[in-house]
């Protein structure tokens, strides 16, 4: 190589080296003229000796010029965390305390946290409103407000620019968000839950009290429906409504039995009467006949923007949102709901959430294992929704929806407000809820339960429900579930033919199995339901235990008092029951432990109730696959011991049917045979004799009933749940030992739930709640 050449090469090395150190993220197209032009002033002053060597050179200079990129890029990149640390989020939105200061460049959305998160890391959330839908999208993750903080996820949006709407006096109008996409809403001032526009106005702070004046419902004069017409009308008491236009207003009607319940499309109205066509897919939104006669009584309400007409009241029409402000509308924030979920837990395991508040929308998780909620509330799940049937099915994702889930704990969680579920389990094992509250769920009337579960090895304890549509639990296959020193009050307030703890078989041939599943130092009372008409069916029936079909279990030191329907004041008779124990078992043999043992009841009409069917065609559903031999249901295995009833009656209907492969009845059978069968009695000994002959067997031992007028003087306090024994009561020492139930130390113990001791007094959660801070 001659001398001018290597000293050129040796230049552009040097170059290249010296480019380098410069800058440590050059851009290539930037870097390469700079270097291209100190090569020709080089060149220049040797320009004779430009020979065929210096193309590798080239080369080379490319080439390091590559190599020096790799560095740059290398040093960029950053290096992959791997020890957990702590992510602070912090809210820009605090009107409880705007005196708040946030850091610079703070993070304000726990999902942009999340991002950044890897397992193991915890997510600490300062004081005040996060609008988003809290997506846990890592595993291993605890999300946990700052201490002493409160943090709320909010389904809302604020709504602004409201201007008087000049058709309505007093009724304000704006736009809705952008981002509302939902059928329905719901609305808050200033943190307060509003009411949608509705005759008759709702008033009560009780979105299910149809009886009540202010409860929002108007008992019908009528409703029926002519043949070979989908238009139902219903006539009001009143012409109230003569002056409004209803036209593509809502309907809802409480109406006979849950499955006859119907919501509706307004058609038009005149005078006292409005013309729907159902959104139901019952007998309303058939082409068959319902006769003006065939609901004699039903309870129903009118949802229209035309009816605001007092303040709180809203409504959504076309894209617009019509409001009536209690005072100056300046001084309220509109807020209205635009996310159908505040949380989604999907296909996640090891995720704590712990003292986060959600409002106004619902929950779910999907193939997740190991969460917790600690110390969280849900508020406001689901708005108003169109079902279009009655099964509990239709409204699984109405709240906090979990589906095939494992192991998961909740645990000093409030979860209320409602038209839906509360928590809505499918499938899964080893999900467990202690000291959780349930309240104020079920408003749409149809099958709703404050907890549904059908997945395996359930646990719930030291839990309230309170105040339900339907069904407090429901539970419809054959799992474990263990019910302890829980609370259940006020079930049942917008129906009847059902339970606080409702399970059931749903019709299937052969009996639930609950696999040893105990009940045991729970509270059930204060039922009443709604009286329902429908043909010749004219009840009002509640029950605490409905176990319909429904063996190995035991139930045992429950409590229960005050099922007691009253009359409505209506005109018309019908039937008021309030009952202790429903057991089936219908066509199903039940073979299986059925334990009732130190249970205690109190002003129930009710004690024990039984529904008896004999399958007029059991061979030929044999010969079709059906697996149960026996014709008719039994119960083989009872054991019903050291129980107190109160005066009551005790009951067995029994008829002959023919069924399908999954126990749908085709029509009556001959039941001549069978007319011995049925009873009606006051007499708990007969009952339980008759019962034996049946097939039903109790194996009845040491049981007591108090007659209703003295009764009283066995217990402390009846009017205040005391139901401790009185030391002459006669209940004191009148048992029989059991093992694993009664005290070990007794060879004759006491009747009734407070054998032992008091502790069922004080079933239920001990839940203290948070000051919801958007409230003001």
């Amino acid at each position: 190589m001659k001398k001018s050449t290597f000293i050129l090469a040796l230049l552009i090395l040097m170059t290249g080296c010296s480019s380098e150190s410069t800058t440590v993220n050059s851009d290539a197209t930037q870097t390469k003229p700079d270097i291209i032009e100190q090569t020709q002033v080089v060149e220049q002053p040797i320009e004779p000796v430009v020979e065929q060597p210096i193309e590798p050179v080239v080369e080379q200079e490319i080439e390091l010029e590559q190599k020096s990129e790799e560095v740059e890029k290398v040093e960029i990149i950053k290096e992959e965390r791997t020890m957990p640390m702590e992510i602070h989020v912090y809210s820009n939105e605090i009107p409880w305390d705007t005196s708040v200061k946030i850091p610079m460049d703070a993070t304000t959305s726990i999902n942009e946290a999340m991002k950044v998160a890897i397992p193991g890391d915890t997510i600490i959330v300062h004081e005040g409103i996060y609008r988003e839908t809290l997506n846990i999208s890592k595993d291993n993750i605890t999300i946990i407000a700052n201490e002493n903080d409160y943090v709320l996820v909010s389904g809302n949006s604020v709504v602004t620019d409201f201007v008087p709407y000049e058709e309505m006096p007093g009724v304000y109008v704006a736009d809705v968000p952008e981002n509302y996409k939902l059928d329905f809403t719901q609305v808050f001032a200033n943190g307060e839950y509003q009411n949608i526009a509705r005759y008759p106005n709702l008033t009560l702070n009780d979105m299910m009290a149809p009886l009540e004046p202010g409860g929002g419902y108007v008992e019908l004069e009528s409703i029926f429906k002519p043949e070979d017409s989908l238009e139902v009308r219903a006539n009001f008491k009143t012409d109230a409504l003569a002056q409004v236009d209803l036209t593509g207003g809502i309907y809802r009607g409480l109406v006979g039995k849950n499955r006859d319940y119907v919501i509706g499309d307004i058609i038009s109205n005149e005078s006292n009467s409005i013309k729907f066509k159902s959104v139901s897919t019952n007998d309303w939104g058939k082409t068959g006949e319902v006769t003006e006669n065939y609901h004699p009584i039903s309870f129903g309400f009118v949802m229209h923007k035309n009816l605001i007409d007092i303040p709180g009241e809203w409504y959504i029409e076309d894209r617009k949102i019509y409001y009536m402000p209690k005072g100056d509308i300046t001084d309220l924030q509109i807020e209205m709901q635009v996310r159908p979920k505040v949380l989604l837990l999907n296909n996640r395991e090891y995720v704590t959430i712990k003292n986060i508040n959600f409002v106004a929308g619902n929950a779910q998780m999907k193939n997740s294992n190991n969460i917790s909620i600690d110390n969280c509330t849900m508020r406001y799940l689901q708005p108003f929704y169109k079902i279009k049937g009655y099964s509990i099915g239709e409204s699984k994702e109405t709240g906090f929806y979990m589906e095939n889930s494992d192991d998961n704990k909740f645990n000093n969680f409030y979860l209320a407000h409602g038209w839906g579920n509360g928590v809505y389990i499918s499938g899964g094992k080893n999900n467990l809820f202690t000291n959780c509250v349930f309240k104020d769920l079920g408003w749409i009337g149809t099958f709703t339960a404050g907890l549904y579960t059908s997945g395996e090895n359930n646990f719930v304890r030291d839990c309230t429900f309170e105040h339900n549509g339907r069904f407090q639990i429901r539970v419809d296959k054959d799992v474990k579930i263990d019910i302890l020193h829980s609370k259940f009050v006020n079930a049942m307030e917008l129906g009847e033919d059902a339970g606080a703890l409702q399970f059931t078989s749903t019709g299937k041939i052969g009996p639930l199995d609950l696999k040893g599943s105990v009940l045991a130092y729970n509270i059930v009372s204060d039922l009443q339901g709604i009286p329902v008409f429908a043909g010749n069916y004219k009840k009002r029936y509640v029950c605490a235990f409905y176990m319909e079909d429904v063996n190995n279990y035991t139930a045992h030191h429950n409590l229960i008092y005050n099922l007691n329907p009253d009359d409505y004041g209506s005109e018309y008779e019908f039937e008021k029951v309030g009952g202790v124990l429903y057991i089936g078992p219908r066509y199903n043999a039940m073979d299986e432990p059925v334990n009732y043992y130190n249970n205690t009841s109190w002003n129930c009409t009710r004690s024990l109730n039984a529904w008896g069917i004999e399958i007029s065609n059991i061979e030929e559903l044999n010969a079709k696959g059906v697996a149960q031999k026996e014709n008719s249901g039994t119960m083989t295995n009872g054991h019903f011991a050291n129980n107190l009833f109160n005066e009551s009656l005790f009951r067995l209907i029994y008829s002959t049917q023919n069924l399908t492969e999954k126990g749908a009845s085709t029509g009556w059978a001959d039941n001549d045979h069978n007319q011995w069968k049925p009873i009606l009695t006051p007499s708990m000994e007969e009952y339980f004799e008759h019962m034996e002959k049946v097939g039903y067997v109790y194996n009845p031992q040491t049981n007591m009933m108090l007659k209703n007028d003295t009764g009283s003087e066995n217990y402390i306090d009846v009017e205040t749940g005391d139901f401790r024994l009185t030391e002459n009561s006669l209940a004191k020492g009148a048992g029989t030992p059991i093992p694993g139930i009664t005290a070990t130390d007794s060879e004759r113990p006491d009747l009734g739930a407070l054998e032992g001791s008091d502790y069922v007094l004080s079933a239920g959660a001990n839940l203290e709640l948070p000051k919801f801070k958007e409230i003001r």
